[in-house]
Parts: structure tokens; sequence; C-alpha cells
């Protein structure tokens, strides 16, 4: 790499630090792969507003490694927000953080900038299904996303399903956009059985059990799966149905129905599961049942195929595109079809065996090592890029 002009990347670390999941899941797994991969010619800015976590959480991150600055904007998120994206007021966020050669946005709007700028696309569900879009946000979104996508050079998508829809729904040129596809971390693979078995007995799990991970919202179509679920065990009453997640927005409805049906068959909700019984409550379930109405990726797809565990998920949005021939697809608002893939993945050992094998195969399509070499190259393909344009500017 000797002769390369250095790079300075700013990361807005963030979301790493407001989310365990969803976007600060992704903010922190492809932060980690960048770290692990940086040159001596690249520098990663890990910068937040508000608390001062920055400097604790990449320090644990770095673990000393020099090629990683922290910084902090010492004003409110919330602030900062409005400042930006409501009153669209032009301070550049290198007034907080110093010079930079690249701006990247893992979270759906960019900051004013002079340095260029890459945003990540995760989904357009706000547009897709605005009725399962909190309001203020889909306003927010609706405002901030167009703006941010005519500003930035680059635009990453997480799926081809997302890229298209960009294109289709803001009329932005294909050539704008680079489709990297989110990956999945390591700790998920198939878990030796017996340790699988002591977690599962320590979480008070009953088994045999089909498993649905992820926020209870209306947009992951729950109350099919409890219709759907209701079907099956009148047919096979040992198994059990477990909700993992937490409550999200909406949710209420949702709750009382997990209650409702919880009084008379065997439904469980795990409310906060640690990351690291994730791997075992996939792998001895019977399948994971993820009927979302639309996903922009569908990260726990791809964790269970990991797993080595049977997928069944909606023909809808990514998750067809991300399962490949790893997954039975089902319709989100067909209850009988959602039933009849749970009744088939149980009582055919053949089929869930090939989905399994499949799955797995197809799990090694996606990793965080793999995600962080394709943004290291669109980031220095955006930076150098700017610079000769610059006056006597030079690659």
């Amino acid at each position: 790499m000797a002769g390369r002009r250095r790079v300075r990347i700013a990361l807005d670390y963030t979301p790493a630090l407001r989310q365990r999941a969803g976007v600060g899941r992704f903010t922190r797994s492809l932060g980690t792969a960048l770290i692990g991969q940086l040159d001596d010619d690249e520098r990663l800015i890990l910068w937040n507003a508000g608390p001062d976590e920055t400097r604790r959480q990449a320090a644990v991150m770095a673990a000393g490694n020099q090629r990683v600055v922290r910084r902090r904007v010492p004003v409110p998120e919330r602030w900062l927000t409005i400042a930006w994206h409501q009153l669209r007021l032009p301070v550049p966020v290198e007034r907080f953080i110093g010079d930079v050669d690249l701006v990247h946005a893992p979270d759906f709007v960019a900051p004013p900038s002079q340095a260029p700028a890459i945003v990540t696309i995760h989904d357009l569900s706000y547009l897709i299904t605005p009725e399962f879009a909190f309001p203020n946000l889909r306003r927010y979104l609706s405002q901030a996303v167009p703006r941010t996508l005519e500003r930035v050079s680059r635009i990453v998508a997480v799926s081809q399903t997302t890229a298209n829809d960009l294109s289709e729904r803001y009329r932005i040129d294909p050539g704008r956009i680079a489709v990297i596809p989110n990956g999945v971390d390591p700790m998920f693979r198939p878990t030796d059985p017996d340790e699988a078995r002591q977690t599962i007995a320590r979480l008070g799990v009953r088994e045999p059990y089909v498993l649905i991970v992820g926020t209870i919202e209306p947009r992951k179509n729950h109350q099919a799966l409890l219709r759907a679920f209701e079907q099956v065990h009148t047919a096979n009453p040992e198994v059990s149905l477990v909700i993992a997640g937490s409550p999200g927005w909406l949710s209420e409805s949702i709750m009382d129905a997990i209650g409702r049906h919880a009084q008379r068959l065997p439904v469980q909700h795990l409310r906060n599961v640690d990351d690291a019984a994730l791997p075992a409550l996939y792998a001895r379930s019977i399948a994971l049942v993820y009927p979302s109405w639309y996903e922009g990726f569908g990260l726990p797809v791809v964790e269970a195929m990991a797993c080595g565990t049977a997928v069944i998920t909606s023909d809808r949005g990514a998750t067809a595109e991300v399962a490949g021939d790893g997954a039975l697809l089902v319709s989100p608002d067909d209850t009988g079809s959602i039933a009849r893939a749970m009744a088939q993945v149980y009582g055919d050992p053949e089929l869930r065996a090939r989905l399994i094998e499949h799955g797995i195969d197809r799990a090694k399509e996606f990793s965080w090592d793999a995600a962080a070499s394709a943004y290291r190259r669109l980031y220095r393909d955006v930076a150098v890029t700017a610079r000769r344009f610059q006056p006597n500017g030079t690659a």
C-alpha cells in the first residue's frame, strides 16, 4: 500500500450506542470488521453525538490500534437532527470532528459535510409499508432521505431488492448505488448439541419449538404467525412457539395477542435474549419462521441459516433474495400458507435437512469481513475521485 495518499474515513458511530439491534448492530459489526482490516494509510474516525461513550467503546474495539481515532460531538443527537435535517443549517460535521476525506452515514441520513459522503440505506419501509411506520419517523425520513440521496456521492443498499426500491421510488441512477450485503457475526454457527440443550434449559424453553426473532412490531407479522401456529398446534400439540424480541412501537395489541394465546397454547415470549444465547436458540428450533411484510435485508434469516436452522420466510421484500434456496417462502397475508410450511418442515425430516444444508451454504456468502472490504474499496474510490476534481488534486 506504499505511496498511496492517506484516507481519513469518518463513520457515524452514534447508532451503535443507542440501538442494540437493527442499525446499531450493523454499525458495531461493520466498525469492528473495518478496524481489523485498516491499512497504514487508512484512518477510521468513529464519532458520535451526545454521551461520551465512543472513546470507551472504540477503545475496546480497537485494542490499541493507532489507526482508529475517536471523536465526540458535544451536542445531543436530537439537537443535531433538528439543526441539520429540519432547520437544514449548513454546519459541516468537520466543525466538530476535524478534516476528513470521506463521511459514512450508516443510518439513512447524512450530515452536512465538506468531504464527500456515502449513505447506507437499509430499507424503504417508510414508503413501501407506511402503515407500519411510526408517523413522526415516516415524516422525518420522507423529508430527510431524499435530500441526503441528492447530496451524497454514492449510496449503499444492503440488498438488490433495496437497490431496486431506491431506483424505482426515487428515480436514482443505478450507477450511483452500490449493493453491499450485510454480514453475519461469526458467533452464528452450528452449536455443540449439549451446550445448546443447556442454554435452552436455562431459558426455560419447551421443546420442540418453532421460533421468531426480532422486535415486536406490526411489520414483523406476529399476529399472522400466532394464528398459523394455532392451526399447527391442533395437529401437533407437542410443538410450542417461542417469540424472542423486545416490544417495539405499536406493540400493545401484539403483546395482548401473545398473552391471550399463551393462556391456552404453548406460546412463550423471551423479552431479552443475550446475543450469546441466540445461536443455541436458533439451532434447537424446528425452524425460524419470519413472515415479515417487508424487509430490506432480514438479518435473522441469515443468522438462522448460519446456525443450521431451517427457515420459513416471506416472499416479499428482500428475505427471499437473501435466503436463496435455503428457505420455504410463504405469503405474509396467507395464514394457511404459513401454517402449512411449519407443518411441512416439522413433519418432513428430509425437507428440513435439505433446507438446513442449503441454508448453511447460503449463509457462507454473507460475512462482515467481505462487507468491510467492499466498503473500504468504495471509500477509497469516492475519496480519490473527489481529489481528482479538486484544484491541484492528486490521487
